[in-house]
């Protein structure tokens, strides 16, 4: 039943609007949600497709139309077909847009491909064609979305959307953790500590706590950016429970569509990022864990916003 239902809701929101029409459109979103990956992969399935369930309606609510909004749901959201939507994205952008970008998934730190980490780790998402381990000459990470690609795909989206525009990302994956759970356990994460590297790479290393960083830049003609990762470096990403019987949403995605609905249209971006974390960490707290979300932001005391006002 649930598949059938994921499969109905994600029919209406993928096959029913065209992707990114070129009119004038004052929102964009792209939604990436990948919950269940190929079998031999190595990544464990996860709810992340229950998350379109809460961010879509949160779009609507903040001026979206279905037109405006996109969804790559698991064998869609390949690298490939994630880069070419942001491709698209940045193209049908127009000066003064609003965009909302969003990534539910695995996580995953890889050795640095161009020196430009002083850990020696680029921070990745795990597209659904990425796969667990570096394996010479049959996957060496080259469907891992690394955060300097991403950084610069969307600093070609904020270029388009001009200082009047804005963009909000918000990262519902995780680079630690174990990545794996016993069978008769009820709790699911997102990401795990595994780094992605070649045989003998540092071999022995513990992994260096890492987080999605893009070196946001502040520059004239780019619109404002904000960026919202679900845990810090050295925690856990767990997913929420809800319910009887149990739905599981990526706890950011969850408490992130609880706090726009409950939010003062004056709030800063700052003080929207402390409401979103004291929820997460009262939640966090009854289960006797820590998980307090990051966020950075090019103008964090802009007032909050994912929709045009």
């Amino acid at each position: 039943m649930y598949t059938k239902i994921c499969t109905l809701f994600l029919c209406l929101t993928v096959y029913g609007a065209p992707a990114f029409p070129l009119q004038a459109a004052a929102n964009r979103a792209l939604i990436v949600a990948i919950g269940a990956y190929p079998a031999g992969s190595g990544w464990d399935d996860i709810h992340a497709l229950n998350d379109c369930r809460l961010i879509v309606p949160a779009l609507k609510a903040n001026g979206y139309r279905d037109a405006d909004i996109r969804i790559l749901p698991n064998e869609k959201a390949t690298k490939e077909q994630i880069t070419s939507a942001l491709k698209r994205m940045r193209e049908a952008t127009r000066t003064g847009d609003y965009i909302y970008i969003h990534f539910s998934g695995h996580g995953q730190q890889m050795a640095d491909d161009n020196g430009d980490e002083p850990d020696g780790l680029d921070e990745a998402f795990i597209p659904y064609d990425a796969a667990f381990r570096y394996m010479p000459g049959i996957y060496e990470g080259e469907n891992h979305l690394r955060d300097d690609e991403l950084e610069a795909l969307i600093d070609a989206i904020r270029r388009r959307a001009g200082e009047s525009g804005n963009v909000t990302v918000l990262l519902d994956a995780c680079h630690s953790g174990t990545g794996t759970r016993d069978a008769d356990d009820d709790d699911y994460m997102r990401g795990t500590a595994f780094i992605f590297a070649p045989p003998g790479w540092e071999d022995g290393q513990a992994p260096a706590p890492g987080n999605f960083h893009m070196h946001l830049k502040k520059e004239k003609g780019l619109s404002p950016v904000t960026v919202f990762s679900a845990c810090q470096p050295d925690e856990v990403n767990y997913e929420y429970k809800t319910g009887s019987p149990a739905t599981y949403y990526g706890c950011l995605s969850y408490f992130f569509c609880l706090a726009i609905r409950e939010a003062d249209p004056s709030l800063s971006i700052r003080a929207f990022y402390f409401r979103l974390q004291e929820a997460m960490n009262v939640h966090a707290g009854r289960k006797n864990r820590k998980q307090t979300p990051f966020f950075e932001s090019t103008h964090s005391d802009n007032r909050f916003g994912i929709g045009k006002p």
